[in-house]
């Protein structure tokens, strides 16, 4: 059972248990299917830290705001101007226009914050200097603009990915003291932005998150995957198909919420994640079943797919977007062990994953039909 949060007069006020979101965002018209939540209560507690959130409109931005403001949090977000809202068109946010680029503007978003949870990142670029730039120094102006409000700050989460930790070895699962191995520029980028929050842990509550592969209402990362298997396709790239774990995002949330509230995080870095691994065909199958559908296994080989990938890449370059699948995208299918342990976050934490796989899938499929994904 998740805690009720409480004034926690010689610690942080706890926030672990959060309310799952009634309007999970996504397109233009949004219909909630999600079960309500039990046990959460606002408790009659002082006046509340500001929060500054970067990411607020986006997938897990959104389900976080959500979760922060029905636990009645003033909450500033950043925002690009002309940016879609939609995923928080009925969350109280003070908005603030700018990017990670504009000091002025995460100047004003830190001000006499106490909690900070920098969310936002670029998980599609051309290249590694793109992505440094938006997960390095994009990190490194929020952590500048961070240090004004040490005097208020409880906790800065800085949201990374087990990409930037690198896939598991020798058949065990990836744990926080192994070596990181990146093998994407995104992942080193995460990465370096990992280093860049760690070196202020001498001067500043600082916690590091790293989630594997997210999904739930509202994802459109891993909605290829319900597509296919929707389409009667369940591919896989490899044989034996790669392990991964996964995390569904109302127990992504709880987890960084956590991570906020107990003093044990501090300077600490902790994998947030369903507490079980499924290859890349039991998951499918999973997905096949909370569809309802036939499907048939369908083998890419590597070659064929880093083929197509490079075709995506120059399709992309030519029209001038990024293409989700891209080279080194493949490669990451091509591992063998996409894991982590949340050993951990659940010893130091108290964090327990809620929702297992076949569970989400079915939440997922039904907000999915529901807005019209499907």
């Amino acid at each position: 059972m998740a805690a009720e949060p409480r004034d926690d007069k010689d610690g942080p006020i706890q926030l672990g248990g959060h309310v799952r979101p009634k309007q999970p965002g996504g397109r233009a018209t949004v219909k909630s299917v999600l079960p309500k939540a039990g046990g959460f209560k606002v408790a009659n507690m002082p006046t509340r830290p500001a929060v500054f959130i970067t990411g607020a409109n986006g997938f897990v931005g959104s389900h976080l705001a959500r979760a922060l403001d029905q636990a009645g949090y003033p909450i500033r977000a950043l925002v690009r101007k002309g940016a879609d809202r939609t995923r928080v068109a009925n969350v109280n946010i003070e908005w603030i226009e700018g990017d990670l680029n504009d000091r002025e503007a995460l100047a004003q978003g830190c001000k006499d914050a106490g909690l900070i949870f920098h969310v936002a990142g670029r998980v599609k670029a051309p290249d590694l200097a793109a992505y440094r730039m938006a997960n390095v120094q994009g990190t490194i102006n929020l952590l500048d603009a961070a240090e004004g409000s040490r005097s208020t700050l409880q906790r800065f989460v800085y949201v990374s990915s087990l990409a930037a930790a690198g896939p598991a070895r020798d058949g065990h699962a990836k744990s926080e003291i192994d070596p990181e191995s990146p093998t994407t520029p995104y992942g080193i980028s995460k990465l370096e932005g990992e280093l860049a929050v760690r070196k202020r842990a001498d001067r500043m509550p600082v916690t590091v998150v790293r989630p594997p592969a997210v999904y739930g209402p509202g994802d459109t990362e891993v909605l290829g995957f319900f597509q296919a298997v929707n389409w009667h396709i369940k591919p896989l790239f490899k044989n034996p198909p790669v392990r991964m774990t996964m995390v569904h995002i109302t127990d992504l949330v709880d987890g960084i919420l956590l991570a906020a509230e107990k003093p044990e995080a501090v300077g600490e870095v902790f994998f947030i994640a369903e507490n079980q691994h499924y290859d890349l065909a039991t998951a499918e199958d999973l997905i096949q079943a909370a569809l309802g559908t036939w499907a048939v296994r369908v083998r890419i080989p590597g070659p064929l797919l880093l083929t197509i990938a490079g075709i995506a890449e120059l399709v992309g370059k030519v029209g001038g977007f990024t293409p989700k699948l891209n080279r080194h995208k493949a490669r990451d299918f091509m591992q063998n062990d996409w894991t982590c342990s949340i050993e951990k976050a659940m010893s130091r934490l108290g964090y327990q994953s809620r929702i297992p796989f076949a569970e989400g899938t079915k939440q997922t499929v039904e907000w999915y039909r529901a807005n019209g994904w499907l």
